[in-house]
């Protein structure tokens, strides 16, 4: 796990496949005080489940 002072642009910046929308979820649900690593996981699982659903 990364460290507990990390921002959330610096846990975003390991999320390399997300797009705009998606950092924008998951920042607003690190906002709103979910763990932002969770957050961010959670986006990038969402994604790889669509991308394999649509091919």
């Amino acid at each position: 796990m990364g460290n507990d002072n990390e921002t959330i642009e610096q846990v975003s910046e390991r999320f390399t496949e997300l797009d705009d929308a998606a950092r924008r979820r998951a920042a607003e649900r690190s906002a709103a005080g979910a763990d932002p690593h969770a957050a961010f996981a959670q986006e990038s699982v969402m994604l790889a489940m669509v991308r394999v659903y649509n091919n």
